[in-house]
């Protein structure tokens, strides 16, 4: 079965958009901020590990 996000309009649908993201260091906020990142948005990643976020 083919992936149905890996499509060009998929990508790029939240192009010009911006994304805050808290909890961004690990878990569901981080593959939040990977999937919206992915997708073309400009995100914002905010936590209380700063150290988690930068990787």
């Amino acid at each position: 079965m083919a992936d149905p996000f890996a499509s060009p309009a998929v990508a790029r649908r939240y192009a010009d958009k911006v994304a805050f993201v808290t909890g961004a260091a690990s878990g569901i906020g981080r593959a939040t901020a990977v999937r919206l990142a992915a997708e073309g948005a400009s995100t914002y990643l905010v936590d209380v590990n700063a150290e988690g976020v930068q990787e």
